[in-house]
């Protein structure tokens, strides 16, 4: 099982790894996967560099904890991405957005796969 769940891990990684890559060189293309418009100026600017961080942070996270085998960088990822969920569904209920379930969905199975998985490797090996 934890071979799955590293294997999991890591094709999700490179899942937003391609997210990364798109919001740094296609951010029309990103943003209309995610159903949003690119937007101008200093939106622009905020849209991209926020989404461009969180993809590249999240790859980051999950590429050193399943390449070095350490939980610390998944509970990170999954902080990250779990809560990119939870302010989802608030945003829904708070601010009249429209519900995105299907990355909604995403979010919570790649967290419940990150955290399994971390979970596994146990407490982390020094040096």
């Amino acid at each position: 099982m934890t071979v799955a769940l590293r294997i999991a891990s890591g094709l999700l990684g490179l899942l937003l790894g391609l997210s990364f890559l798109n919001w740094l060189l296609t951010p029309a293309k990103a943003a209309a996967m995610l159903g949003m418009p690119l937007l101008e100026g200093v939106g622009r600017n905020s849209q991209v560099g926020d989404f461009t961080a969180f993809f590249f942070t999240l790859t980051v996270l999950i590429g050193l904890g399943v390449w070095r085998r350490q939980p610390q960088p998944l509970f990170c990822a999954c902080l990250l991405l779990g809560s990119a969920a939870l302010f989802r569904v608030l945003a829904a209920l708070l601010h009249d957005a429209t519900l995105a379930p299907v990355s909604v969905a995403v979010e919570v199975v790649g967290t419940a796969v990150l955290l399994a998985y971390a979970s596994r490797l146990g407490p982390s090996r020094s040096g």
